[in-house]
């Protein structure tokens, strides 16, 4: 019995001791979001404050690796900071699982002697309870803005004739604006030349530095037919032939919808697939005419070989 005790009492020992001077992170949560890794590293990536009422950014993204794991540091004050690694995993097509691991380089000890204390409370582990309850929060609203239905199997992108407008350098979170930007200069061609529409509005992204986040893209009007047009300074004539892809429906404002994009790369990863070319985005709404962006649709293809 004595030996049991004595064993018993030596594990314990050196678990407190592992835990106290080995372990690289003091604590950990685990909790799930709406969509694939992809969007959800996206949405951490970009979360930049703590709390949304102040303007100075506090949180800064360290490294990370794609759709799997992710570090940031968290600025609490002037003097300290904390660690947050993430880790995500695919639980389906619609929903990732989250790992927390948090470390803190000051105080460490004394933090981790607070949390296996079971006589006191840990005002550690509360305030971290507090900035992960905020996260959240954050995260559950900002996912409540759209909506990402992937379908399960491959399908052809349409092919189409039509008429674009290039832009280049423009940031991920800019793309709308710029369609806004360009668009009049679409509408006033199709006026000029008394074209018909042959489809949606679409863009067709042409290169995307995704270190800095900066994408080049056709944002083009589909006609039957551009044999007899003729091209501008600002209009290009374009042919888009039928590929093999994967597909989602993005509902949701469209200056959103590149964040379904990261859902299509993280599905053509998962499943061995070559990505072949950058998105196409096919927008079915007027934004001008609905004002619940949760009402607008758009088709997302990412173009892959098996």
């Amino acid at each position: 019995m004595k030996k049991v005790t004595l064993t018993l009492l030596l594990l314990i020992f050196a678990g407190l001791a592992w835990y106290l001077f080995i372990k690289k992170y003091d604590y950990q949560f685990e909790t799930t979001a709406r969509y694939g890794p992809g969007a959800v590293s996206y949405e951490l990536s970009e979360w930049k404050k703590l709390n949304l009422t102040e303007n100075s950014a506090d949180i800064e993204l360290i490294n990370k690796e794609d759709f799997k794991t992710l570090t940031q540091r968290i600025k609490v004050d002037s003097f300290h900071s904390l660690e947050f690694n993430w880790e995500l995993e695919k639980l389906n097509d619609s929903a990732t699982s989250i790992t927390l691991n948090v470390y803190s380089k000051k105080n460490k000890l004394g933090n981790r002697i607070d949390i296996v204390n079971p006589f006191q409370t840990s005002n550690y582990i509360d305030s971290l309870k507090e900035k992960v309850i905020n996260f959240k929060k954050q995260l559950r609203d900002h996912q409540n803005l759209y909506r990402i239905t992937p379908e399960t199997s491959l399908v052809n992108t349409p092919g189409m004739e039509c008429i674009c407008s290039s832009s280049k350098g423009i940031p991920l979170t800019g793309k709308a604006s710029e369609m806004m930007r360009t668009i009049s200069v679409l509408e006033n061609y199709v006026l000029k030349n008394e074209i018909s529409l042959n489809g949606y509005p679409f863009l067709k992204v042409t290169n995307w530095n995704r270190e800095q986040d900066l994408i080049a893209f056709d944002f083009c009007f589909p006609v039957k037919d551009i044999s007899n047009l003729q091209e501008t300074a600002k209009i290009s004539l374009k042919k888009f032939s039928s590929q093999k892809a994967l597909k989602l429906l993005f509902n949701g404002n469209y200056r959103l919808s590149h964040i379904s994009w990261f859902d299509l790369i993280f599905m053509a990863q998962d499943r061995g697939m070559e990505i072949e070319e950058w998105p196409m985005e096919i927008y079915h709404d007027n934004p001008k005419i609905d004002s619940d962006h949760l009402n607008w649709k758009a088709e997302v293809y990412l173009p892959v070989s098996e």
